[in-house]
Parts: structure tokens; C-alpha cells; sequence
């Protein structure tokens, strides 16, 4: 008996022990990754289904590869989608719409991954696209086309374009929906991030920040009324403004060349991946008007685009294995050269 109560003590000592023992540092863990078949070409965007856990990964010349991230293998490659750059879901219709290099604007049934048409919107690659629920419209943005941009209206009920509104703009990145009928949309090289409304398409607001010369990416807190804007240029910075007046509340240094930016409203932090600094920053919120950098987790180089999944933490990154060719001083730097049957998802895990 007295042989047992010590083994018993033993062990409730063990697991006291195990329950106090402070972690291993990491904020995420690398859980998958795997490796698709394709040519050595470029990739665009990649968006998570919101009906089942398949990711859409946008392979432009490979075309639309769906992945089934819950048992790590490619569903499918879409017969005819060569081109994809980006998707738009809108599942009351059961419908997904693909956004092609060639200008055009592929229409596949959500249930069945079956390309059902692909209708002509303009000469030239299209680069993103959202919903805008209010509305019931999908606004479509164009790729970079000297100095002018446009944004095309398509109306998923009718399945066609109503409308476009030419912009003085040089390249939009993604677009965020505010959910009032507005969005915001970042201009780049204008150093300015406007407000639109949905509806009439009429300038709102227009915001320039300090220390920010180049908006890209965008992100919202909803609860907090916040906005975050991440800032590329020599000393790329994250800035954290109003919602509604666009009042710079916090800034703080972040890694470079972002293209993407997730909210994680259960978290309460900023998820952002850097494919030139190949890696992956936390930034928590100690409350909506102070924020801090958790710290970075290695990723692969060029994995600057993102799906992040608010329900898991969970979040998956495209990559290609590529070389770069050396330029003599002087020279732009050359186009990378990416490699054959190297196109992986990396999922990480929190």
C-alpha cells in the first residue's frame, strides 16, 4: 500500500510538472506540407471555400487546383482554367468566379468544381475581386495597366458585367469590404486609402498616413472599429487606424514586401506573412489602441500570399522552389525562375 502511495505521488508529481513546464517558444508549428504537380510558372491568390475545407490555390498557367486541406491531397485540377489569378466566392448562388490572366471571368458551380463558362470582361489580366453582400454584387478589379485601373461590377444573379468605373489609379490591391455597403480600396503607388461606396461608387473618404507610402494589404477588427493597413517602402510599417474617421491610433515596424494581412478576431492578433523575409509575424492586441510584435516563424521564400482560416488559426501558404539570376549593376532585377513539379501548401498551425 505504501508502495503504491508513492508511486502515486510519483506520478501526480509528473504530471504537475508536465502541466507547469513552460512551452517550446513556438507560436505556430509547420504541420503540413505538400508538393503538387505543375510547370515552372507563377501563382496569384488562394482562398479557403466557405462551404468544405478545400482551399482554391489560383496557378495561372496550371490553372485552378482545388486542395482538400483536411486530408492534405489535391481534389482536383478544373478542366479549361488555365489563367486563374484569383476567386470569388458566393455560395447562395452555389457559385465561385475565376479571375483570369486573359481577362476574363470563369463561372464554375461551387458543388461540383464544374466550369460551367467563361465570360469576356476586359483585354488584360484580372487581379482580385470581392462580394459586397449589401449590394449583391461582385466588384472585380483590374490588373496594373499603365496609369489607370478599373474596377468592373458583375452581377452574379445575371451573370454578367452592369457596369465599370474607369480610376486614376496605377495598381489596386485587394479590395476590403467595410460591410455597410462601402469598401476600402489601397492605392499603392498614390501613397492614399480610399473609401468607395458600393452602390453609386463615390469617394467617401480618402486617407493618407504618415510614414506610409505605399499601402497593399488590408485588414479590419470589426469589434474594435479598427483598420489595419500594412505599409510597404523602405521602412515598411503597420498602421492601425479608425474605422470610421481613419485616426492613426498605433504604428509599428513590420517585415517587408506585404501582401497579405488576416485579422484573428478569437486570438486578437495580426497574422502576416513575408515572402522576402520568409517568414510569418504575430502581432497581438493588448487592446484596440496598443499592439506588439508575439514574434516571427520561419516560412518559405515567396510565400508572400495567404489563406488564413478564423475558425482553426490555421494558415496556408503557396510557394515555388526558384532560382534567381544574378543582373549586372545597372540592370533591373530579373524575373525569378521558378521550378517544375516545386509548387507546395505549407499549413501552420497555432
Amino acid at each position: 500500500m505504501k508502495r503504491f502511495s508513492a508511486v502515486l505521488f510519483a506520478l501526480t508529481l509528473s504530471a504537475a510538472a508536465l502541466a507547469a513546464a513552460p512551452g517550446d517558444g513556438r507560436l505556430y508549428h509547420r504541420e503540413h506540407q505538400v508538393t503538387l504537380p505543375g510547370s515552372g510558372d507563377s501563382w496569384g491568390f488562394a482562398a479557403l471555400d466557405p462551404t468544405r475545407p478545400y482551399l482554391f490555390l489560383a496557378r495561372r498557367e496550371n490553372g485552378l487546383s482545388v486542395f482538400d486541406v483536411a486530408k492534405q491531397r489535391l481534389v482536383k485540377t478544373l478542366d479549361h482554367s488555365a489563367g486563374a489569378n484569383a476567386v470569388v466566392f458566393v455560395p447562395e448562388r452555389n457559385r465561385v468566379f475565376v479571375l483570369n490572366t486573359d481577362g476574363s471571368l470563369g463561372v464554375v458551380e461551387l458543388s461540383s468544381l464544374k466550369l460551367l463558362k467563361r465570360i469576356a470582361v476586359a483585354q488584360s489580366n484580372l487581379n482580385s475581386a470581392v462580394y459586397e453582400p449589401r449590394t449583391g454584387q461582385v466588384i472585380v478589379v483590374s490588373g496594373r495597366r499603365a496609369d489607370r485601373s478599373t474596377l468592373f461590377v458583375f452581377d452574379p444573379q445575371q451573370e454578367k458585367i452592369t457596369a465599370a468605373h474607369e480610376l486614376e489609379v496605377k495598381k489596386i490591391d485587394p479590395l476590403l469590404v467595410k460591410g455597410d455597403g462601402s469598401f476600402f480600396l489601397p492605392m499603392r503607388d498614390e501613397g492614399k486609402v480610399a473609401r468607395f461606396s458600393a452602390s453609386t461608387f463615390e469617394v467617401l473618404d480618402s486617407w493618407s498616413f504618415d510614414g506610409c507610402p505605399k499601402p497593399s494589404a488590408l485588414a479590419r477588427d470589426e469589434q474594435g472599429q479598427r483598420l489595419f493597413v500594412a505599409c510597404r517602402g523602405e521602412q515598411p510599417r503597420l498602421i492601425v487606424a479608425d474605422l470610421e474617421s481613419g485616426a492613426v491610433k498605433a504604428s509599428l515596424p513590420i517585415t517587408r514586401d506585404v501582401n497579405a494581412l488576416a485579422w484573428d478576431a478569437t486570438r486578437r492578433r495580426l497574422v502576416i506573412p513575408s515572402g522576402v523575409d520568409a517568414n510569418l509575424t504575430l502581432v497581438t492586441q493588448t487592446d484596440v489602441d496598443h499592439y506588439s510584435v508575439l514574434g516571427s516563424i520561419s516560412t518559405l521564400p515567396m510565400a508572400y500570399n495567404m489563406a488564413f482560416d478564423p475558425a482553426s488559426g490555421k494558415v496556408y501558404l503557396p510557394a515555388m522552389d526558384f532560382t534567381q539570376p544574378a543582373t549586372a549593376k545597372g540592370e533591373p532585377k530579373a524575373d525569378p525562375l521558378f521550378h517544375a513539379d516545386s509548387f507546395s501548401v505549407t499549413t501552420l498551425t497555432p
